[in-house]
């Protein structure tokens, strides 16, 4: 009886992983956007330009969006992956807009998997503030 429940575990861990790299490999290419307005990670502004966004690590919660020419670099941490919002099989990038403040809010790769980044603390006093915020969505390419 043991030896079947261990088996059993064994299998589902072994189908769990096999299931679980593809998805985690899709998430580590790096996208890129042009970003047409100045937007805000955590406590830092980026201009307008465009970027690259990649995990810091393979598995990592922790993102790095660097700007093309390398003066506009953040790491920021992220929630759990997300799946099944990009429907639609293309990589973006999701902004929440408060008056003239964009915030990135989310990312989505052509996998459908998904990170959402943690409201700086500038977003959630302007979210208190204002009613729903507005989304931008950006499409983004696969390097």
């Amino acid at each position: 009886m043991k030896k079947q429940v261990c088996r059993s575990c064994l299998t589902f861990l072994v189908l769990t992983v096999l299931w679980a790299v593809p998805f985690l490999h899709a998430q580590s290419s790096p996208l890129i956007c042009k970003v047409p307005f100045e937007f805000i990670v955590g406590k830092t502004s980026l201009p307008s330009g465009q970027y690259a966004v990649k995990p810091v690590s393979f598995g990592s919660p922790a993102i790095m969006i660097q700007k093309d020419d390398g003066r506009g670099n953040v790491i920021t941490l992220t929630n759990s992956p997300q799946t099944g919002q990009a429907q639609d099989n293309k990589a973006k990038l999701v902004f929440h807009k408060y008056g003239s403040h964009y915030f990135l809010f989310q990312i989505w790769h052509p996998s459908g998997a998904g990170r959402e980044l943690l409201p700086s603390r500038l977003e959630r006093e302007l979210a208190r503030k204002m009613f729903k915020p507005e989304n931008t969505i950006l499409t983004a390419q696969k390097r």
